[in-house]
Parts: structure tokens; C-alpha cells; sequence
């Protein structure tokens, strides 16, 4: 529900930046216009009107307001053209998003990862990506946005974003989820929030991992399954927010499984949840010695036998991760 603590903030800083870009020169027509549009939203928000249709008077659509305050119209009342324009910046928005993505059997000496990663819809808010760090090491990070569709992804792209700026040699794993939990709690909203999984692999299968406030990961060892602690609250809740990794060490049949609640809380059509003790009952049962790509099939088939058809409400990324 559009509010004033929520969107006021947000649109009063806009006008002082349109205001500071205009200072000291005749001020450019684009500028006088978009400065108009803020001072009729902001007029809107004083009057109760804000987040509602001009022509139906319905609830404009929540994730395409927070992408842009500054609408006026819901979907069904936008004209052929305007709806040509935001069909266009979809497809353009799933470009960027798939090119943001690393390759599914990311190239990590020692290591073997794959990946699934599926949209419900254009675009995800789910984040994953995994990249090399020196000779025998690597980074990883696998979240959850909160909400979905295209406010979510730019969050999730903000997020992406910072956590490779962060990539910086001798930045403890800790350190790093910390100075990103500041910076995405400064550029976002006060309702935004992430949840992830950050992961750090050096050699000899050492492995940290920082779990704030996501999916438990699972660890499948000697043919067990442990859950493996939360470190930290969720990204952007708490600018100060601190984190502890935990260390394990993976052997050469050892697994780590990470994944965003698409999975874990998948509902069949009967409206009972997939869960996370169903997935350590598939992963305690796997043959040892699958390779990662096995194991993401092995999950997806779970999936897709429980959903039986019932139709997914939920960005779906499922990661396995293991010793090469």
C-alpha cells in the first residue's frame, strides 16, 4: 500500500536532485517537466490519491510503483504505444538480467557448481552468481530480493553489483556481507530487504559460508544432512548489522546445496509445502559421487513430481556445490 513514510522520502529527494542538476543555468525543459511530475505526485500523496489509476481509480500495480512513483495509470489504461514501450524495457530488462548471470558450470579449479535459475516471471529477484578468486578459490552469493518482478530485480542487480565491487583480496567473508548490508541499506527503500547466502571456497575443499537469514543451506557429509546456521539478519533491515561465517571443510563426496524459498516453500495443489526436511531426505538418498549438475536435476525433478502440475507462485534458484 503506498504510504508517505514510504514514497515521500523518495520523492522529495528526487525533486532536490532535479533542483541541484538545474542550479546555476537556465533550467532545461526535460528538467521543468520532471520536476512537475514529482510536485503532482507529491500532491497526490497530500491528498490521498497516490498508487491510484486516473482513469479507473483502481490500485496501480505495487512493483511497477516502487519501480516508478511517478505513475499515473494502471496497466489496462495505459495506450497502445505506452504499452509497446514498457513490453520493449521487459525484454530489454530480461537481456541485461540473463547477460548478469554466470555460466552454468561456472570454470572453479577444484571445485564442481551448477546452477538453475528461473524467473516466474520477465524478470527474477533472485540473485546468484560464483566467480574464480585466485589459482583455488572462489566467491559466491545466491539471495532473495524481496517481492518480485521488476523492482525486484533492479534491487537484485543493485545487489549483484555491490557484492563484485566488494570482491577486494583480503576482505574477510564477514567484513564483506557487512559493507554490503550498509550500502544496500543506504540506496534502497525502507521496505527493501534481501536474503542470501554468501560463500567463500579456498583450497583443500575449505569453504566459509554466511547465511543471513536465508534458506538453511544444506550439507550433505559421510551421507548426512546438517543445516548449516544463520550468521546474520537479512541484507538492508539494520544499516550496523555485523556477521560471523561458519567454516566446514567439504570432502571429495560432500555437498552443499543452496536455494531461495521458490524451492523450499513450493505448495502442490493439495496446498501442502515441499520443505526443507524433503530435501535432506532426497539429498541423504543421492548415489555418492554425483556430479553438481546431477544434483540440481535430481532437486528439479523432486519439484516437478510434487508440483504435479499445480502451477509455481515464486523465482525459483537452486545451486549445488561440491568438490571436483
Amino acid at each position: 500500500m503506498a504510504t508517505e513514510s514510504v514514497f515521500g522520502p523518495q520523492l522529495r529527494e528526487r525533486r532536490a536532485r532535479l533542483e541541484r542538476a538545474a542550479r546555476g543555468s537556465a533550467r532545461p525543459p526535460e528538467v521543468a517537466r520532471l520536476l512537475a511530475e514529482v510536485d503532482a505526485a507529491l500532491d497526490r500523496l497530500e491528498q490521498g490519491s497516490f498508487g491510484r489509476c486516473e482513469t479507473c481509480h483502481d490500485a496501480i500495480e505495487p512493483e511497477r510503483l516502487t519501480a516508478d512513483p511517478l505513475l499515473r495509470f494502471c496497466l489496462d489504461h495505459l495506450t497502445r504505444a505506452e504499452q509497446d514501450d514498457l513490453q520493449r524495457d521487459l525484454e530489454l530488462a530480461q537481456r541485461i538480467q540473463t547477460a548478469l548471470l554466470p555460466q552454468r558450470e561456472a570454470a572453479l579449479p577444484g571445485w564442481d557448481a551448477h546452477y538453475l535459475y528461473r524467473p516466474l516471471g520477465v524478470v527474477s529477484g533472485d540473485t546468484c552468481d560464483v566467480w574464480p578468486e585466485g589459482p583455488d578459490g572462489f566467491q559466491l552469493v545466491l539471495g532473495d530480493v524481496a517481492g518480485k518482478g521488476v523492482a525486484a530485480s533492479l534491487l537484485m542487480a543493485n545487489l549483484q553489483a555491490i557484492f563484485r565491487a566488494l570482491a577486494l583480496p583480503g576482505l574477510a567473508l564477514g567484513e564483506r556481507v557487512a559493507r554490503a548490508n550498509h550500502l544496500f541499506c543506504e540506496a534502497t527503500l525502507p521496505s527493501s530487504y534481501a536474503t542470501l547466502v554468501a560463500a567463500r571456497g579456498g583450497p583443500g575443499g575449505a569453504l566459509e559460508v554466511v547465511n543471513a537469514g536465508h534458506c538453511p543451506p544444506l550439507l550433505l557429509r559421510a551421507g548426512r544432512v546438517e543445516q548449516l546456521p544463520p550468521a546474520g539478519l537479512p541484507l538492508g533491515l539494520f544499516c550496523s548489522a555485523s556477521y560471523a561465517p561458519v567454516r566446514v571443510e567439504l570432502g571429495r563426496d560432500d555437498l552443499l546445496l543452496l536455494y531461495t524459498d521458490g524451492l523450499s516453500e513450493a505448495r502442490s495443489a493439495a496446498g501442502e509445502e515441499l520443505g526443507v526436511e524433503r530435501l535432506e531426505r532426497l539429498l541423504a538418498g543421492l548415489p555418492a559421487g554425483l556430479r553438481a549438475r546431477e544434483v540440481v536435476a535430481a532437486v528439479e525433478q523432486t519439484l516437478l513430481r510434487f508440483l504435479d502440475g499445480a502451477p509455481h507462485h515464486d523465482d525459483l534458484t537452486v545451486l549445488a556445490l561440491r568438490r571436483a
